[in-house]
């Protein structure tokens, strides 16, 4: 690895970390206690939320404008997304199998984990609008950071087969670590499921759709948690 390259890595590192403190700074936008809510708030909020958005976003698109040598799309009139059959399909597979990865946890891990533990606990002492964050905001966030920034920064160009499961699997331990830091098994099931996502970007090369499959867990984990 020459200069350059250590350089480019470096710069990935410091942009990783500047897009999580943006979606840090994002999220705690959103822990605003109920009583305090009105709509001013509401409007500056969702405003300041899509504005963070924007820059993580410019971000990742600036970065595919000076390498994209895995020709992903995305929302860009040079290489825009392609909404075919193939793609929902894998994005529709990706959620049916995160699904049967926590059905399957359900019966195999007693607890619960810390990070579901905290969205309850947000759930029921903040607002409603917290629900909006956790359903919709995140999973963007978390696809333009761990999928996007992620393998355009590190993976940047195609790899051979052997390499493509090492990427894959290193992206989803990012994921779970991040989601269940206490490392123990919802460790694992964060670590596979984030494993699911990276291969739904990777077969359909963009973020659209494996935002889908997160949404989806997502929004099918929020309607069972108030039925």
């Amino acid at each position: 690895m020459n200069k350059k390259e250590i350089f480019t890595k470096v710069i990935g590192i410091g942009q990783m970390v500047l897009t999580f403190f943006i979606y840090a700074i994002a999220q705690g936008l959103f822990m605003i206690k109920a009583k305090t809510l009105n709509l001013l708030t509401i409007i500056l909020v969702f405003g300041l939320t899509v504005a963070f958005l924007s820059l993580t976003y410019g971000i990742y698109q600036r970065r595919l404008n000076q390498v994209n040598d895995w020709h992903f799309t995305s929302c860009s009139k040079t290489r825009m997304t392609r909404f075919i059959w193939k793609n929902w399909g894998f994005a529709f597979l990706g959620f049916l199998v995160i699904c049967v990865l926590q059905i399957l946890a359900g019966f195999l891990i007693k607890g619960e984990a810390t990070n579901q533990a905290t969205i309850a606990a947000h759930q029921q002492q903040l607002n409603p609008i917290i629900n909006v964050m956790l359903v919709v905001i995140a999973p963007m966030f978390e696809e333009i950071i761990f999928r996007g920034i992620f393998f355009n920064w590190f993976f940047s160009k195609p790899v051979k087969k052997s390499t493509l499961f090492l990427a894959i699997l290193v992206n989803g331990l990012v994921f779970g670590l991040l989601h269940e830091p206490q490392i123990d098994l919802f460790t694992g099931l964060y670590t596979l499921c984030g494993c699911v996502l990276a291969t739904v970007y990777l077969k359909t090369r963009d973020l659209t759709f494996s935002y889908v499959t997160h949404l989806s867990n997502n929004l099918a984990v929020f309607l069972i948690s108030i039925l």
